[in-house]
Order: C-alpha cells, then sequence, then structure tokens
C-alpha cells in the first residue's frame, strides 16, 4: 500500500508538471484512472507538505506545483510591470492612460493567439468569464489577490483587485489602465461583444492599494 501511495503521488506530480496552468481534481482522477476521493486524499497530502497549492476558479478547484506557479509568477514581476508603466509615461506623457488602456487589450489578445492552450484549459474549468479573468491576473502577476464575479444576468461584473502596485500613484494609474484593457480584450474575446469600464475606484490601504472596475456590455443600461 506505501508503494501505491507513492506511485500515485509520483503521477499526479508528473501530470501537473505537464499541464499548462493546472488540473482539477477531476482531470487528475480521469488522467490517472482513480477515484476522486483517492485523487484528494492524496492532493491533500502534497498540499499540506507545501508541495501544492490550490486556486478555486469558479465551482472549480485548480491544482498546481507550488514552484512551477511562483517562477511563472516571477515571469511578470510587480518591478518590472511599474518600469513598464513609467516608461509608457515618459514616452505618451497626457496621451498615456489612453494608449495603455488599448496596448493592454491587444496584450489579452495576443496572449490568447499566442497561448491557446491556456485559453481552452480556463474554458474547461468553467465558471463565468469575470472568474475567469480574475484568475488569469492573478495567475500572471505578483502579489496581488484578485477576485471576479458577474452581476445581474452577466451582462456586467466586477473585478477586484488588492495588493501592492507601484510606489508612484501616477505609475500605479497607468498599470491600472493595462489592467483595464486586459480585461476588456479578454471578456469581448470571452463572450463576443463589446464591453466597456462602467466605473473605477481606487482605495489605499495599510497592506497596499484596492481596486475596484464596473465591467458592462457596451451602450446597455
Amino acid at each position: 500500500m506505501r508503494n501505491l501511495g507513492k506511485d500515485i503521488e509520483r503521477r499526479i506530480l508528473e501530470a501537473l508538471r505537464k499541464a499548462v496552468v493546472g488540473l482539477t481534481t477531476t482531470d487528475l482522477a480521469n488522467k490517472l484512472r482513480v477515484s476522486r476521493l483517492t485523487i484528494m486524499k492524496y492532493l491533500q497530502s502534497l498540499k499540506g507538505k507545501g508541495i501544492l497549492i490550490d486556486k478555486q476558479v469558479g465551482a472549480y478547484r485548480l491544482w498546481m506545483l507550488r514552484d512551477s506557479m511562483e517562477s511563472k509568477r516571477k515571469l511578470i514581476s510587480r518591478k518590472l510591470a511599474c518600469v513598464l508603466a513609467e516608461s509608457f509615461l515618459d514616452l505618451y506623457g497626457k496621451d498615456t492612460s489612453k494608449i495603455a488602456f488599448e496596448i493592454g487589450k491587444k496584450i489579452a489578445l495576443r496572449y490568447i493567439k499566442n497561448y491557446p492552450e491556456d485559453y481552452e484549459l480556463l474554458k474547461s474549468v468553467g465558471g463565468d468569464s469575470f472568474e475567469k479573468i480574475a484568475a488569469v491576473i492573478e495567475f500572471i502577476s505578483e502579489k496581488l489577490d484578485v477576485e471576479g464575479f458577474s452581476l445581474g444576468d452577466g451582462d456586467r461584473g466586477i473585478i477586484r483587485i488588492r495588493g501592492q502596485l507601484c510606489e508612484n500613484d501616477k505609475v500605479s494609474d497607468v498599470l491600472i489602465e493595462l489592467i483595464n484593457g486586459a480585461i476588456i480584450g479578454f471578456l469581448e474575446q470571452e463572450v463576443k461583444t463589446s464591453f466597456e469600464i462602467r466605473s473605477k475606484r481606487k482605495v489605499y490601504r495599510e497592506d497596499g492599494i484596492e481596486v475596484i472596475v464596473e465591467v458592462c456590455i457596451k451602450n446597455k443600461e
């Protein structure tokens, strides 16, 4: 039994190493051809050892290797993002916000085009579009907590971002516009209709900044 347990753990880790982002409990059970209850027991054990982490996306739990997740997040560090935003200010001056928003949209569309396997995984995981974009932002960013949820019949929703941005407020605002553009780009690709930012609010807290963005289908009240 002990050898069997070690073998299941090894196969779980192998499957997660091959995954682009992560796998659900059901994904792993199907790949290893064992029950969900058995898989869950070993997942919880590996999480307790600090080897795995999990992320809730809608009604699903996505399992990832801790080391892999941290290394991918460092690809877009906070320092790099702030340097990029500050460079935008240097280059574009008063037009920076508008340009940053449009570039954010383009980044989202280009990411989906260049890495379709990531996008397909999010589609298979489930959850509404706002939950999915929140998961993407949190996944690729450094030390940001992001939540997303739809309002009403799903034609509008909220994205809430908490954490440390840039030391300079103007630079933070540029970074927020980049993120806002990426949110719109992702939603328009996902829902196949035009969206717009309905309202946005920035609140300073002791542990960082909180940004609340309300998004809705364009021209729909």
